[in-house]
């Protein structure tokens, strides 16, 4: 327990959260919409309507053929399947090598997804320092996951020496710019004093944000930093949330 409120943390179930929700090949659904409409992209995007419904074999097919053609995100896709075991034989090592070629063609997702494997050692061995190389590879062409990511190593001291520092700087950029899982750990920063001014008010606004887009640990946490502001403060924080909103995530949705 911190700064006395026994908060709750996405950290404390571990950084692979989102990654067990969402598996690689749905990482790219947003690209896949976009190139829907451009006609070298068809056998992408045959592929993954096929993944989408179960057929594997054709999916397979097709993402095989832009990998051919030295696609990243047929690279990616392909890969995508074999990390997962999807329609054909889970293999890690084959995956990782159509990540590293994709990653090396500049594709965002596999460059993220190599630095998660090595994060946890799910088909490789365990390389913190490898995980960071990537994930900041990511954060520095905009990657709020990867932003993210190293908060939480950075934070939690996996590896190497937490960095309070860092961890804020991360944390801030994900959650200002709309990275959902962001939202309720920068309020703790606040709620906890880490690395930051202890904050109550900037607490509530950002696990109010977290309450609002379902974060499961955040409802605990307002409801604690709620009973130490006390009625008298509650209007003063929700001034706080407001202002929040105004100046992050109501530009976002414009």
């Amino acid at each position: 327990m911190e700064g006395g409120l026994a908060l709750r943390s996405r950290f404390r179930d571990g950084i692979d959260f989102f990654m067990r929700i969402f598996p690689p090949i749905a990482r790219v659904l947003a690209l896949l919409v976009f190139l829907s409409s451009v006609a070298q992209a068809d056998e992408l995007v045959e592929g993954f309507k096929a993944y989408q419904k179960g057929d594997f074999a054709i999916a397979l097919k097709a993402f095989e053929v832009a990998a051919e053609k030295e696609d990243p995100m047929g690279m990616h896709l392909l890969g995508s399947l074999y990390f997962e075991g999807n329609g054909v034989e889970k293999d890690a090592a084959k995956a990782k090598g159509l990540f590293e070629k994709a990653a090396a063609k500049g594709f965002g997702a596999s460059v993220e997804q190599l630095g998660s494997m090595y994060l946890r050692g799910n088909g490789v061995n365990k390389n913190i320092e490898k995980a960071i190389e990537y994930f900041k590879k990511a954060a520095d062409e905009g990657s709020l996951k990867s932003m993210f990511d190293l908060a939480q190593i950075y934070r939690g001291g996996d590896g190497v020496t937490k960095n309070p520092i860092k961890a804020v700087k991360y944390y801030e950029v994900a959650a200002k710019n709309g990275y959902l899982p962001a939202l309720n750990e920068y309020g703790l920063l606040f709620a906890q004093g880490f690395g930051v001014d202890q904050d109550y008010l900037e607490a509530y606004a950002w696990f109010s944000l977290a309450v609002e887009n379902k974060d499961e640990h955040a409802p605990q946490n307002l409801a604690m930093v709620k009973r130490v502001l006390g009625d008298e403060k509650l209007p003063a924080a929700e001034k706080r949330l407001a202002k929040v909103k105004d100046t992050y995530f109501n530009q976002l949705k414009e």
